[in-house]
């Protein structure tokens, strides 16, 4: 049965070293002698005893945790790049503290004093965007180290993110190439990437010699990108499914201005998709299918629609450790290593969707 220990001093007296010895290597295990750092760990092997991670960080100027903010933590997106960033900050020996805005300003900005609140080192953030408080950012900012990770606000805050002039273009250029010039099925712009996706379209389409097209309410503020992509789908398709081929149903006024379909990102694909099977449409490319459908992303779902979803993979691994390097550097005060934008190149993955 192991040891109980009540206290640090408790602790501390009977593994043989003093408690501000054992407060040194609770920080830094490294930075006591090696046969010190023996005696502690067979001590702790042997006890139950856990430190008081909380309090202690209470007496400190700054903390080892890093507070980690992103719009939600339901979408596998965000759970990936967390889950990444997580890992290797504990590689490093930092805390993450992790805290979803929920899509909300009143949240993120909650989340913002939260994380000042617990005197962290520093903070990973994908901001909202269009719906941030910028002055409660700012302050911030002007407080701790900042990296802002897959969306960013104006200012001098170091960023990593995806290269959309690249990745979008890429994904033209392959639709082009393999069937019809695709029409482009835009969401709200929530943040950075919506219009700058959105203007890389029309560049690249232009640059190919094809008039953009666009469709898709981007009134509306929402995150539920599944949720509208159905409606309007359903709504575009009417009764009759796609136009120019009835499908034994009545013939259809307006709808869908081509078959062809890049979505802004793949969450929006998901509802497009399922609101085009409800309609007994056919998607893939092959000669008899209806619709051919892409997106943007490489949502860690996308590989399991039905079909699988042709899609442009951002670079998880690059950006959460672009991030946490970029973060580190700062804490360090190594500004030669700090670049105040990265733009990370992405891959196009050919599925049976397009």
């Amino acid at each position: 049965m192991p040891m109980t220990h009540k206290t640090m001093e408790d602790f501390a007296r009977s593994c043989g070293v003093s408690r501000p010895t054992l407060s040194k290597y609770f920080d830094d295990p490294t930075s006591v002698k090696p046969a010190t750092r023996k005696r502690i760990e067979e001590a702790l092997r042997s006890s139950d005893y856990q430190p008081n991670l909380f309090a202690r960080n209470l007496n400190r100027k700054r903390t080892r945790a890093i507070g980690i903010v992103v719009p939600t933590v339901t979408d596998p997106f965000y759970s990936e790049m967390v889950s990444r960033i997580e890992l290797r900050l504990r590689d490093e020996g930092y805390w993450p503290i992790v805290i979803s805005s929920h899509g909300s300003t009143e949240l993120e900005m909650e989340a913002t004093r939260t994380i000042l609140s617990l005197k962290v080192s520093g903070a990973l953030i994908a901001p909202l965007g269009l719906r941030s408080d910028r002055r409660t950012l700012e302050k911030l900012t002007q407080t701790m180290p900042v990296v802002y990770f897959d969306t960013y606000l104006e200012g001098g805050t170091p960023f990593v993110g995806n290269n959309n002039a690249q990745s979008v273009s890429t994904i033209v250029d392959y639709l082009c190439r393999s069937g019809d010039a695709p029409i482009y099925f835009d969401i709200p712009h929530v943040n950075h990437n919506s219009p700058e996706r959105l203007n890389s379209y029309v560049a690249a389409m232009r640059q190919l010699g094809q008039e953009p097209v666009v469709i898709g309410n981007t009134r509306d503020y929402t995150w539920d990108f599944e949720r509208i992509g159905y409606e309007q789908m359903e709504q575009m398709l009417g009764a009759s499914g796609l136009p120019g081929k009835t499908r034994g149903l009545p013939p259809k006024t307006g709808g869908l201005p081509g078959k062809t379909i890049l979505c802004a990102n793949d969450r929006l694909a998901f509802g497009v998709m399922a609101a085009a099977f409800a309609k007994g449409l056919k998607i893939g490319r092959k000669a008899d299918c209806d619709l051919r459908i892409a997106a943007h992303d490489d949502h860690p779902l996308s590989r399991y629609t039905c079909p699988a979803l042709t899609t442009i993979a951002q670079d998880f691994a690059a950006m959460a450790g672009r991030s946490v390097e970029t973060l580190l550097a700062l804490l360090n005060e190594d500004t030669a290593n700090v670049a105040p934008k990265v733009s990370l190149d992405a891959a196009l993955v050919m599925r049976q969707s397009a």
